[in-house]
């Protein structure tokens, strides 16, 4: 690590060795994370890639010596190092911000897109003593371990925006911008959706010329939007540095430069207006913290007018694709693959918290066990039998494990994973109901009939009121289109969400994971117990996590 921090660095005194010595130098580093490391509960993000590369040819355009890292960049280029991992960002940081060529007159501009996560970290050496922390996550984070303050090393490879905020403070630069939108949903923990703001944490002002820009305010959610292709934030920051920005006021008449005074203002009201007006009265304000030097344009018009930018060199056609195909692990559960797609959630004839009906995307593909969990499978990985002795149960190698908290499904996810060696976990709540329904918007993956439904489940009519007081074996009754039994009766199954009431109200667009925090989790698909209403797939239900349920609680597991 510490040759490629040497050689970055040897190339940029050459380029600044070569430069005209009166030529004030003009650096950015531009970086997009779309995609995120396997296992790790941080969703696709759709634009922030366009957000990169539009920003980059921009700066280009107007005169920037700019370096992308994308994970599109790095396969363009076929080089690594501008993927944008954790080791790779902080050698390009240092190797700009310690140019110990930069003058007075020279700016550095650090752009950030992604997610980001914040976390409340207690010291381990002082446990009453809490900091709140920012960090950026580059393509390879890792944000499932962080308990405390000591938890934060190279090995969660995140980028400490406190640290950043500091090496800009000490760049030789006159000009030091900081560009962030990182606040979509915060995973930081799994069945977390609390919103974690990109405004950094108390930190006082910087000095000599240091500013940074974020795409929101405390708590608020910056927003991704379809019709731009952009991160609403980054959309204004490019048209603003395009020329927008550059309007006269009785103040100021428009002078063909844009500083940031001109881009903080431009930005912060456009995206607050766009926001309000097309996502029913939500609020998204930019916020713009230090003290830039005023005197120092980002962007001259005449030099972008006259500068032809260089169009990104297409990127390679994909090999063809190979639909995945079902597979039947070691313990004999056989997954079948559920692709990304959106759906309509929740009723609007349904309870009152299967309310408002609101659209979701699954934005990453996953696998689903068929069936749910039985009493083998569980024995094989927990060497127990949770079920023996209680009434209302059946025993036998097909009937599914039931007696089962929340706690004890979780650590079968967690045993299971490290013996396949892949990532199992109980479904989000919105997977559930997505893979239920598998294409429909019927009461049942079936359709609205509830005469049909005893092909499909145990319920109540076919099982506690002919004396079958018990969950029977899995599979036997037909699977929905997508190849998933039982999903109606049986059992009721685990969702990895707390349960809230009013959640659908405020939940998100992509990949809700559930409110941040509840009394009960959630559980889905009715009972043998249950009457025909509550085996519809938008029907909630929910229970204590550490509540067994008896014989009509189990689960099911999805493999990332």
């Amino acid at each position: 690590m510490h040759f490629r921090r040497i050689l970055l660095s040897l190339l940029l005194l050459v380029a600044a060795l070569n430069s005209p010595a009166w030529g004030a130098k003009r650096y950015a580093l531009v970086v997009g994370v779309k995609t995120y490391r396997p296992g790790q509960p941080l969703p696709q993000l759709a634009y922030t890639e366009n957000d990169a590369h539009e920003l980059a040819k921009t700066l280009e355009a107007g005169g920037y010596d700019v370096t992308v890292m994308t994970q599109t960049q790095g396969r363009i280029l076929g080089k690594e190092v501008f993927a944008p991992l954790s080791d790779y960002i902080r050698d390009q940081i240092a190797a700009i911000l310690d140019n110990p060529f930069l003058k007075p007159d020279d700016l550095v501009l650090v752009a950030l897109a992604g997610h980001g996560v914040k976390y409340d970290l207690i010291d381990a050496d002082n446990p009453q003593q809490k900091t709140t922390r920012f960090y950026f996550c580059p393509a390879d984070a890792d944000i499932l371990k962080v308990k405390s303050a000591n938890d934060i090393t190279d090995r969660n490879r995140l980028i400490d925006l406190g640290e950043l905020y500091a090496a800009l403070k000490t760049c030789r630069a006159g000009g030091k911008l900081l560009l962030v939108d990182a606040c979509r949903n915060d995973p930081s923990k799994p069945g977390n959706s609390r919103l974690a703001s990109s405004t950094l944490p108390a930190l006082p002002p910087p000095p000599g010329g240091s500013a940074a820009f974020f795409s929101c305010s405390e708590n608020q959610l910056a927003f991704e939007d379809r019709d731009l292709q952009h991160g609403v934030f980054f959309h204004h920051v490019i048209k603003g540095l395009q020329g927008d920005a550059d309007t006269s006021s009785a103040s100021r008449p428009a002078d063909s430069q844009i500083t940031i005074a001109e881009l903080s203002e431009h930005v912060s009201a456009s995206t607050y207006d766009f926001v309000r007006n097309k996502y029913n009265g939500a609020r998204q304000a930019p916020e713009l913290k230090g003290e830039f030097r005023l005197t120092i344009p980002l962007i001259e018009l005449k030099t972008l007018a006259r500068v032809t930018p260089v169009p990104m060199q297409p990127l390679p056609p994909d090999p063809p694709s190979v639909a995945p195909q079902a597979f039947t692990n070691s313990i004999g559960m056989k997954l079948v693959p559920i692709p990304s797609g959106s759906f309509t959630m929740g009723s609007k004839d349904g309870e009152d918290d299967e309310k408002p009906p609101h659209q979701v995307t699954i934005s990453q593909a996953f696998f689903m066990q068929s069936t749910e969990v039985t009493q083998s499978q569980w024995k094989s990985v927990m060497g127990t039998e949770p079920w023996k002795g209680f009434n209302y149960v059946k025993e036998g190698s097909s009937y599914p494990a039931t007696v089962v908290s929340w706690d004890d499904a979780v650590e079968f996810c967690q045993k299971l994973s490290q013996r396949e060696g892949k990532t199992y976990r109980l479904p989000t709540e919105a997977e559930w109901e997505y893979a239920c329904r598998a294409g429909t918007t019927s009461a049942y993956s079936f359709g609205d009939d509830a005469s049909q439904l005893g092909d499909y489940a145990w319920y109540t009519e076919n099982a506690w009121n002919i004396g079958e007081k018990y969950a029977h074996e899995v599979g036997r009754k037909r699977a929905n289109s997508w190849g998933l039994h039982d999903l109606h009766g049986n059992v009721s199954e685990w969702c990895s969400d707390w349960h809230g009431q009013d959640y659908y109200a405020s939940s998100p667009a992509s990949d809700p994971q559930g409110p941040g925090s509840g009394s009960s989790r959630v559980l889905r698909g009715g009972s043998w117990l249950y009457d025909a209403i509550d085996a519809r797939s938008s029907d909630r239900d929910d229970f204590t996590p550490d509540g067994r349920g008896g014989g009509r609680v189990g689960f099911r597991v999805v493999c990332e």
